[in-house]
């Protein structure tokens, strides 16, 4: 079952990198293309509920956690993701976020007391090496006549998608958390979509942003895509796999998840892949194992 649960996160998740590429090529504000993909994607898993005759209503604490998972998991670590699928191609973003890995486990320590072993500091050395060779080698490719490093959308990119992958680490442990409790995984689902997806809607009203929609093929089927691929299917065979074996083990479908979104980068946006970019590639999955790897 678990292995059936790893491939499902794995197609799921691999895929779903180049239709948040499309997403951001269209008119549509970030945070609004956010706001409808959680809101579609928290549609479907309350009418799923419904079907099944499961319950709605619980205590004001179980909401208290979910509105953390959905601040967390559903909306700034999503805005920040769709912001640096702006500059950077949708395999790279793929690769920089597989570092999660790493700051579920710092993160982990920091905020939830986790102890910090040694094989976690190694791998975690590997992986930033590895980091460092693959956007070495892409900023080796730029003219610096661009103008300065902070003005560079490369560097912009990957700040943008470190942060989502800070967040989102801290929305995994939070739920990891809430889900040793036994909490019903699809309703927890699913009011932490729609609490992320209004959380973002405020926040796209703050910032000057007012809803819109653009009716292309390319915007409406990626949504539809990422609400029931990524969002339902993906997130809930991940939350699941979390619960049956543990943040750690369940840390590895984010490892090799860049390898299916960079092999469809290089397809669908002619990312080119160098030698360089190979070791990195390399050296981050080494390190991810690493840091994830644990004796039974």
């Amino acid at each position: 079952m678990n292995i059936f649960l790893y491939l499902v996160v794995l197609m799921s998740w691999g895929t779903t990198w180049f239709g948040v590429t499309l997403q951001v090529e269209s008119e549509v504000p970030t945070a609004i293309s956010v706001a409808w993909r959680f809101l579609l994607a928290a549609a479907l898993l309350f009418v799923w509920t419904i079907i099944r005759g499961r319950s709605l209503r619980f205590p004001l604490a179980y909401h208290r956690n979910w509105l953390l998972i959905g601040l967390f998991l559903f909306c700034l670590n999503y805005i920040s993701v769709y912001e640096g699928n702006h500059y950077l191609p949708s395999g790279l973003v793929a690769l920089i976020f597989s570092t999660i890995t790493i700051f579920v486990m710092f993160n982990g320590a920091l905020l939830f007391g986790k102890p910090i072993v040694a094989r976690t500091l190694l791998g975690s050395l590997i992986g930033v090496i590895g980091l460092g060779v693959v956007f070495s080698a892409e900023f080796g490719r730029l003219d610096i006549s661009q103008g300065l490093a902070w003005d560079m959308p490369l560097l912009k990119g990957f700040l943008w998608v470190l942060l989502a992958t800070f967040i989102a680490s801290i929305g995994m442990l939070t739920s990891g958390k809430i889900q040793a409790r036994n909490v019903p995984l699809l309703q927890s689902n699913a009011y932490s979509m729609l609490y992320g997806a209004l959380m973002t809607l405020v926040l796209a009203y703050a910032m000057g942003d007012r809803p819109a929609f653009d009716t292309s093929l390319s915007y409406t089927g990626s949504l539809l895509f990422l609400a029931f691929s990524g969002s339902v299917i993906g997130f809930g065979a991940y939350l699941k796999l979390l619960n049956n074996i543990g943040a750690d083990k369940a840390a590895y479908a984010n490892v090799f998840t860049p390898i299916i979104a960079l092999t469809i980068s290089a397809f669908m946006e002619g990312y080119v892949w160098t030698l360089m970019n190979v070791i990195g590639v390399v050296l981050i999955i080494a390190g991810n194992i690493v840091v994830v790897y644990k004796k039974s």
